[in-house]
């Protein structure tokens, strides 16, 4: 008569064991990308921590500044010939240019997120096209060709010191808002005829070779900025529209800016709590029905 009752023991315990193994699940999964809100350096498509430094027909398209400087000022020069396109304009450090700093800096920390994967020494990205969104770190990247980036996301390569291009390379795909290069302890040289896109962020010097384009942003935290008949381009960007109240009818629209938010997170931070309080409840209930069965058929 007995039999029954270790059944019914096993069947509780096989529910113990699913419900913790869902909690760990929850806790194990990794978190997606998200973008950072750059702030002050949203209308930034160039900015350096010491000086601009351009030779030949460069065409930026948004704000041009240098903070906090080194040495007397001018901190740029090489404008002309080279064009900041209106809105656009220099900010050689003055306040606004102060504001933008202290935004790249808590943006290149922001973007200081776990790795989805992790490459041994320095990686080609090239031999890793197609990639898909993730955090990708190495002691430092390569692109000799093409890489192409695959489905809707945020993309962070994180480099312990440089992102060094081969001429023509190129970075494919993906949304320039989304895609992000943080570069650690040194300086970031994109080679002759190069085109990427993202916001490339380094701590030190980023030098663009003649021809290199990017679609995006070039920050440094300390260091300078090397232009040489360039095209810095930010990416054009949907706004999120405001919000409205139920009864009113909606006539928000998406208005599309330049530069760009940075884009929006694509994971809610609550979910893979949600999972593992819930596994955290049910194996806490669970254990207390045990224990109240054990006691109810004690012998």
């Amino acid at each position: 008569m007995k039999k029954p009752r270790y059944i019914t023991i096993s069947i509780i315990l096989l529910l113990l064991l699913s419900a913790a193994s869902s909690s760990a699940n929850a806790f194990a999964r990794p978190l997606a990308a998200t973008s950072p809100t750059l702030g002050a350096a949203l209308s930034y498509s160039v900015l350096a921590g010491s000086i601009v430094t351009n030779s030949g027909l460069s065409v930026i398209s948004g704000d041009l500044g240098v903070s906090p400087t080194i040495g007397v000022p001018p901190h740029v020069t090489g404008f002309p010939p080279g064009i900041v396109n209106a809105p656009g304009a220099i900010h050689d450090g003055d306040a606004n240019a102060a504001a933008a700093q202290a935004d790249n800096t808590a943006a290149f920390t922001t973007i200081d997120q776990g790795c989805t994967t992790t490459y041994a020494g320095t990686q080609d990205l090239t031999l890793v096209s197609p990639l898909g969104p993730g955090v990708y770190c190495a002691d430092a990247f390569i692109l000799t060709g093409n890489l192409t980036l695959n489905g809707t996301g945020v993309y962070i390569f994180k480099s312990a010191s440089t992102l060094t291009t081969s001429a023509g390379s190129s970075v494919t795909g993906g949304d320039p808002c989304n895609v992000w290069w943080r570069l650690v302890s040194s300086a970031s040289i994109l080679g002759s005829g190069s085109s990427i896109i993202g916001n490339i962020l380094a701590l030190t010097d980023i030098n663009l070779q003649d021809g290199a384009s990017v679609n995006g942003r070039v920050m440094t935290q300390v260091g300078q900025v090397t232009l040489l008949n360039n095209n810095i381009f930010g990416p054009v960007c949907a706004v999120a529209p405001p919000t409205t109240a139920p009864e009113e009818e909606d006539t928000t629209v998406t208005v599309r800016a330049l530069p760009n938010t940075g884009g929006a997170p694509i994971r809610d931070d609550s979910f893979p709590w949600t999972l593992a309080i819930f596994g955290s409840f049910s194996t806490i209930a669970l254990i207390l029905g045990l224990r109240a069965y054990l006691r109810a058929n004690k012998q």
